[in-house]
């Protein structure tokens, strides 16, 4: 609990400084949103499964890249040690930086539909278990989010890494072509992967198909199977930099 209350007391003071960070960031998303709407979105997809793929697609890369993100800046300014001499577990720690960061960027995207409904024309309509997707798929985010965290004590600079997944992410999303229409090798491979099983589910319910209840089940499992690997990558690769002494590399 003490943790927690110092994360969010943490993240609240950065919202506080850097809150234009966030306004250019909403902004930015906003017109990214229109291009592809606009230009290449809808020719393929209806509206519900676009904007179920992109906000999909923006809550993950927000989560994902929160925990390597947050160790290449310990790195950088020289407080990586600081974040393993805590009495909490250094993942145990990024894990709960990444689920405020959650917190934050659906309330960004919540902000970014508002003013999306605002200014065009553009109807879609949510369905309610939606959102019982999302909060289950954060567990599978958590997870790649650790095993890249992991990659970043090794490596320190992954940014570049991370872009490129990000936008991999954004193109099978479903935004530009339905998954169930990717070509059949291609769904074979990204089907049991929880981001993209989360994605087909979503947008199952969002066309207001029936879910069997074995399908709830193989997403929950799924995303658990994910957090509990990104959790055991992670340990294994902090064993490793600290055995070759490369926490302090930058």
């Amino acid at each position: 609990m003490n943790l927690l209350k110092a994360e969010i007391s943490k993240t609240l003071i950065e919202l506080r400084t850097y809150y234009p960070d966030h306004i250019v960031d909403i902004v930015i998303k906003y017109f990214l949103f229109l291009t592809f709407f606009l230009g290449l979105g809808t020719k393929n997809v209806t509206n519900n499964t676009f904007f179920i793929g992109y906000s999909f697609w923006i809550i993950a890369s927000y989560i994902i890249s929160e925990a390597s993100v947050q160790v290449s800046f310990e790195k950088k300014v020289g407080t990586i040690e600081q974040l393993f001499i805590k009495p909490y577990s250094s993942s145990v720690i990024l894990a709960v930086r990444s689920v405020l960061m959650f917190t934050v960027s659906f309330a960004k995207f919540v902000v970014l539909t508002g003013i999306i409904l605002l200014t065009t024309k553009i109807s879609v309509s949510v369905q309610p278990l939606i959102f019982a997707v999302y909060f289950v798929s954060l567990f599978g985010f958590l997870g790649l989010g650790l095993f890249l965290s992991a990659l970043t004590l090794i490596f320190t600079k992954t940014a570049s890494f991370e872009s490129i997944l990000s936008y991999a992410l954004l193109t099978v999303s479903g935004v530009f072509i339905p998954i169930e229409k990717l070509s059949p090798l291609i769904h074979k491979i990204i089907h049991p992967f929880p981001y993209f099983y989360g994605i087909e589910l979503a947008q199952k319910v969002g066309s207001f198909q029936t879910v069997a209840t074995f399908e709830w089940v193989l997403l929950v499992i799924l995303n658990f199977l994910a957090l509990m690997a990104g959790f055991i990558l992670y340990e294994f690769c902090l064993k490793y930099v600290r055995r070759h002494g490369l926490i302090n590399k930058y």
